[in-house]
């Protein structure tokens, strides 16, 4: 994951080129993947692209099958069969990986990263990537690359959030994750677990007066129907993930092993790029024109947020994680910063 945004897109002109119409000979690998998102959706076409490059620069060696649409189950299901090596990659996203290696709970803790270019360089980094290798090496899970699908962002029927002390009172549903429910409560809102299938109900009804979730997913499930107010305090990153099992990753040649890791960096970047247009120009006056009232908060108010949450989020991950890994990481996130402000000093 070192290489560059625009080195993927180069590569992916390239693969244009490479992809054969069809195998036509039987192939040496078959890549099963499954993910749970429409066949439409950007991740599916960051699939294709995959799909496209490895098997014209493997030169028909590895076929790609791609499965979309939760057909064969849940992002967890398909986490499970890679490690079974029933099939051979999968989705995964921050909600989800922690449950097969814990430490992956740190790429959902709210506010580590303040955008994404923050993420990627962590992702990058020499701490994750030795992160990267252990899950491997305990769980039999690869990932392969990762893309932003944008930062999960607070909705409610109330009033406009501005900043922490707003989020009082306020009955915000969560999903069933202890570190998103610290984290409304450590802003004094009332957090609130209902299940995805009956949220849009809940906020109809009135059983919970906001939520919290990524504006994409704000606009394709129609929450505005049911929600007036839309602050973009970008607590939390959501990210998609391409997970390969290690047995089958391990089998490859080396030389097939990179096609793969590039096609996967290229999917990524195919994702990213459009999910982020939608996110930052069209989805935003989609929501306006759908009548939500979108607040951006200051630099000031955006500081109560993550002031909020800081120390209750390091507590809690110092007692669910080794708090050497901890400190490790928020240092990390710490250089990172630094080296970005210097660029521009």
């Amino acid at each position: 994951m070192r290489q560059g945004i625009g080195k993927f897109l180069a590569v992916a002109m390239t693969a244009i080129g490479l992809a054969a119409p069809s195998v036509a000979m039987a192939a040496d690998y078959v890549i099963r993947a499954s993910h749970s998102e429409a066949p439409e959706s950007p991740l599916n076409k960051g699939y294709e692209v995959f799909k496209a490059f490895v098997e014209g620069a493997s030169g028909g060696q590895i076929e790609v099958i791609i499965s979309p649409a939760g057909q064969l189950g849940s992002i967890k299901d398909g986490l499970e069969q890679a490690q079974a090596g029933a099939i051979q990659l999968a989705q995964a996203d921050e909600q989800t990986l922690d449950s097969f290696y814990k430490q992956m709970m740190i790429l959902a803790t709210p506010y580590l990263f303040g955008d994404d270019e923050e993420a990627r360089q962590f992702l990058a980094s020499d701490l994750f990537i030795r992160t990267n290798e252990a899950m491997a090496a305990e769980t039999g899970l690869r990932m392969l690359a990762a893309s932003s699908y944008g930062f999960r962002n607070f909705t409610n029927n109330k009033q406009p959030i501005r900043s922490a002390a707003d989020m009082s009172g306020i009955r915000i549903r969560v999903p069933p994750s202890p570190m998103s429910l610290a984290m409304v409560e450590a802003m004094g809102g009332s957090p609130t677990p209902v299940p995805w299938e009956e949220l849009y109900g809940a906020l109809q009804t009135g059983v919970v007066d906001g939520q919290e979730n990524p504006i994409g997913v704000i606009h394709d499930y129609s929450f505005f129907e049911v929600q007036k107010h839309l602050t973009l305090d970008n607590h939390q990153l959501g990210l998609n993930s391409m997970i390969v099992s290690e047995q089958f990753f391990k089998s490859l040649p080396v030389e097939l092993r990179e096609i793969v890791v590039t096609g996967a960096q290229m999917a990524a970047a195919t994702e990213y790029g459009e999910r982020n247009y939608q996110a930052r120009v069209v989805t935003i006056d989609a929501l306006k024109q759908k009548g939500m009232e979108v607040t951006f908060p200051t630099p000031e108010e955006a500081a109560t947020f993550r002031d909020a949450v800081k120390a209750p989020m390091q507590d809690y991950l110092n007692k669910e994680l080794d708090p050497a890994f901890v400190k490790a990481v928020y240092d990390e996130i710490d250089a990172i910063r630094a080296k970005r402000r210097a660029l521009v000093e």
